[in-house]
């Protein structure tokens, strides 16, 4: 009972974060993504919870078991080969329902976007993160992430593709940007 109503709590003040200090979190992601954020596109915060959940866990898995995604590496910039890489990727998903996590989620809520939009606006997306874009698809069973990090003093982008689309990333992603 003690946990229930603690994590019934937490989940009061970080959704009083997200209406307090992002408040323009929709319509910020409304001019990235070129198409309207609307109310009923956020997903509340027990929702996204649990779909970042599954997005964790087969992140997770990418890094434990061989063969379970593919990744790539890519300089930052140039941006052309990774976003290229992206925006190909996004055509072989054209309208798959996903969920984006990105920016301040964790307080305001994933948010119900097609695949192919989220992979047109990566760059965008990234810049607005400055860290991870993570999507998942609505059905649980695909996800990817792109992730900035920097290592030796180099900034790096990674996609990690896994699921169903994995197949189709091996067959464009790869291929388009070798």
């Amino acid at each position: 009972m003690r946990k229930e109503r603690a994590n019934k709590l937490q989940l009061l003040v970080r959704r009083n974060r997200g209406r307090t200090e992002y408040q323009y979190y929709a319509t910020e992601l409304s001019h990235l993504l070129r198409a309207e954020v609307l109310t009923n596109d956020i997903l509340d915060l027990e929702q996204t919870d649990r779909i970042f959940s599954a997005h964790r866990a087969q992140s997770v898995r990418t890094n434990k078991e061989a063969g379970f995604a593919i990744r790539k590496r890519w300089n930052y910039k140039p941006i052309d080969p990774w976003l290229c890489a992206c925006r190909y990727l996004g055509k072989k998903l054209q309208g798959e329902a996903s969920v984006l996590f990105v920016g301040p989620y964790e307080f305001c809520g994933a948010v119900k976007v097609d695949a192919d939009r989220a992979l047109g606006a990566a760059a965008p997306l990234l810049e607005f993160d400055r860290d991870t874009v993570g999507l998942q698809s609505a059905t649980m069973e695909s996800g990817l992430y792109l992730d900035l990090f920097e290592e030796d003093s180099e900034r790096l982008v990674e996609l990690v593709v896994w699921g169903q689309w994995k197949t189709l990333a091996a067959d464009s992603v790869i291929s388009e940007s070798e």
